[in-house]
């Protein structure tokens, strides 16, 4: 059977938003990682209270135990008509971010576009791009 990188991509999505849903002692990151390369590369904008470049597995890892810290919910949904073919190796992504911050329980709720790039081991390069950055860090003022 030939690798179907956007089953990867559904299989991969379906695990975060689950990881992030689960009571801490029922997190299971390994659903996770075995849609990733082991030398995986996740690019999240610096100026999120999760961004930075993770790097591996064990990088992939600690970025959730911050994601987990940082927000109470975090939910990426995406509709796979918004799934687009860039070549042969990468798929460009439409989704959007629901969540709640734990730190004042302000929600937030903005498109998401993110480039997966795979090699024959998985997913290789994630990369994260949201409309926003400042809406997650910054309060609202009304």
């Amino acid at each position: 059977m030939a690798f179907d990188p956007l089953a990867s991509i559904q299989r991969f999505y379906d695990a975060e938003n689950e990881f992030v849903r689960a009571a801490p002692d029922e997190r299971d990151i390994g659903v996770m990682l075995a849609e990733l390369d082991p030398d995986v590369v996740v690019h999240v904008p610096e100026s999120l209270p999760h961004g930075g470049i993770w790097r591996g597995h064990q990088g992939f890892a600690t970025l959730f135990d911050v994601v987990v810290e940082r927000w109470q919910e975090f939910e990426v949904v995406y509709n796979d008509t918004k799934w687009n073919q860039i070549d042969r190796r990468r798929i460009l992504t439409e989704g959007t971010l629901r969540g709640v911050l734990r730190a004042d329980g302000r929600p937030v709720l903005m498109p998401v576009v993110s480039i997966f790039t795979f090699t024959e081991r998985g997913l290789s390069h994630l990369d994260h791009f949201y409309q926003d950055t400042a809406a997650i860090v910054c309060p609202r003022t009304a």
